[in-house]
């Protein structure tokens, strides 16, 4: 078991558009440990002369710089923001990484693009907006800030940029398969493709499946004008998007107790 003094958490956020998810997630986080958190939002402001050419969000690379932010030293977990926690992260955190840089969960949802990754599996790929890193392993895969910073790529090439080729292939050295629960892709089953690749076929996991949800519709997040407690819900799950609200009532009656 990994000795826990400080979890530390790296979170990919944008400068100003997430801050209202970013207390929401925080407020999952602490709901869930009695552990301590050192938390370090990675954000635009903090990465200067990056090339963002073809990211697919304003920290898309960022998270490869976290073993170096770590000075190559200890273990970290990296998360994207738009995710909300349900289970003590110091679980995430103790993960049995063996002799891995990386543990990640499996995406078998989603296509790995075979245009851009030389890989055996056309179906599926490591997902790295949940990460628990070995920042002294990571090392030797992962090129200095120095470089990825210039990297010309789009937001696929990026990818194997960092972690080369074998980083879309299950069971390859440098990363171990993360239980899919913790990287649950609004509320779904990612480990298992559906038959036929019907979408209509992804198994729904109940409330007390999910670990770590990950809302990956940007059209849906609940947190979008889109979606309002008013209005109506467009996010697929609604029971999901009314904790979002909970939690979000809870956050500013905490910050602001004389409304209440």
């Amino acid at each position: 078991m990994w000795n826990i003094e400080m979890i530390k958490l790296f979170i990919g956020t944008s400068e100003v558009e997430d801050r209202w998810i970013e207390q929401i997630y925080l407020y999952s986080l602490f709901k869930n440990t009695k552990e301590k958190l050192d938390i370090t939002f990675l954000r635009p402001s903090m990465f200067k002369d990056w090339n963002t050419k073809g990211w697919g969000t304003p920290f898309t690379c960022f998270r490869y710089a976290v073993p170096e932010l770590m000075g190559f030293k200890g273990r970290a977990i990296y998360t994207d923001v738009d995710q909300l926690n349900f289970r003590d992260i110091s679980e995430l955190y103790e993960t049995d990484l063996e002799d891995h840089a990386f543990a990640m969960a499996w995406d078998a949802l989603h296509d790995n693009g075979t245009a851009w990754a030389s890989t055996k599996y056309d179906k599926g790929w490591y997902c790295d907006s949940v990460m628990v890193i070995d920042c002294e392993k990571a090392k030797e895969y992962i090129e200095p800030i120095s470089k990825i910073k210039t990297c010309p790529y789009n937001y696929k090439h990026v990818f194997i940029k960092a972690m080369g080729n074998p980083y879309r292939d299950i069971g390859q050295s440098r990363i171990t398969q993360l239980d899919s629960r913790w990287n649950s892709f609004d509320g779904r089953d990612t480990s298992n493709r559906p038959k036929d690749d019907n979408v209509e076929l992804i198994p729904q996991l109940e409330l007390d499946e999910i670990w770590h949800l990950h809302f990956t519709s940007l059209s849906t997040q609940p947190w979008h004008p889109m979606y309002t407690p008013w209005g109506k819900c467009t996010y697929p799950r609604e029971d999901i998007a009314e904790i979002v609200w909970d939690y979000a009532r809870k956050v500013k009656m905490i910050a602001n107790p004389e409304e209440f």
